[in-house]
């Protein structure tokens, strides 16, 4: 029997429009009323997170920063906090790179886009957001640095990221224009074994979906774990299970047909 759900958004349970399912609250508490935990796992901070699902804030748990900030039924669970240091480093590295920065914080998120397809794309994932010229001035406790590289980060920013940044921090590509990095051993995954071990879920009773690499180490902690069809090729190797595309309602219908049949 499945107790535990978690689910990405962008890519995944959020259409490409950036909406949810239409039929997402006549779901969601139908779980509640199951005590099936539902789980919002993703890359955005929490204060975007807390506006959109503003009506579950003391009923569903918050995988935030990819697991670098972590909120249940209302009451911070975990934070992880990167060094001041390190992250002024990384806004220098990317400087000389010219990679636009996005850090995320107790107190909102700050970047230094550029133009106006960079702020908007920070707009589409991003709010209590403000842009900076120098992201050294950012005086706050950063849980999460977040590299956008407009052509495309995986064969470039990131891997100038990792070589860099790779031994002491997770240097994660969460997109196919992000890079995230937060400290070692932060991981959605991480956060997921934290909330299963909390609550008493098995691996066997978990349940989870995800589109990208920032995903893995979740769906290596539930055995019902999908991936969708538009997904990284791989994720596709990861999941133990195959669903349809992130507009195609799969996740919904995926958790109708083994949750509430």
């Amino acid at each position: 029997m499945i107790k535990l759900i978690a689910t990405d958004m962008d890519g995944t349970l959020l259409d490409d429009n950036k909406q949810l399912p239409k039929n997402f609250d006549n779901i969601v508490k139908r779980l509640f009323n199951k005590n099936i935990r539902f789980v919002i796992s993703s890359g955005r901070s929490y204060c975007t997170l807390k506006k959109q699902f503003s009506e579950y804030l003391d009923d569903m748990t918050f995988i935030c920063d990819n697991g670098a900030y972590v909120v249940d039924k209302g009451k911070l669970l975990s934070v992880s906090v990167l060094p001041k240091e390190t992250v002024k480093e990384v806004v220098r590295f990317c400087r000389e790179h010219d990679l636009m920065v996005l850090l995320c914080g107790r107190n909102g998120t700050w970047n230094n886009a550029k133009n106006e397809s960079q702020n908007k794309e920070v707009r589409s994932y991003y709010v209590n957001q403000v842009n900076m010229k120098d992201l050294t001035l950012v005086n706050d406790d950063i849980f999460k640095i977040a590299v956008f590289e407009e052509s495309g980060i995986e064969n470039d920013g990131y891997v100038k990221l990792a070589e860099r940044f790779g031994d002491d921090f997770n240097v994660q590509l969460s997109g196919k224009y992000w890079t995230d990095i937060m400290n070692k051993g932060v991981t959605k995954g991480t956060a997921l074994r934290t909330i299963e071990n909390r609550i008493g879920v098995r691996y066997e009773e978990t349940m989870a979906f995800g589109d990208y690499l920032n995903d893995v180490d979740m769906l290596n902690n539930s055995y019902y774990s999908f991936a969708m069809s538009n997904a990284h090729e791989s994720i596709k190797k990861v999941a133990n299970f195959m669903t349809g595309s992130n507009n195609d309602n799969s996740v919904m219908k995926e958790i109708e047909k083994h949750c509430l049949a």
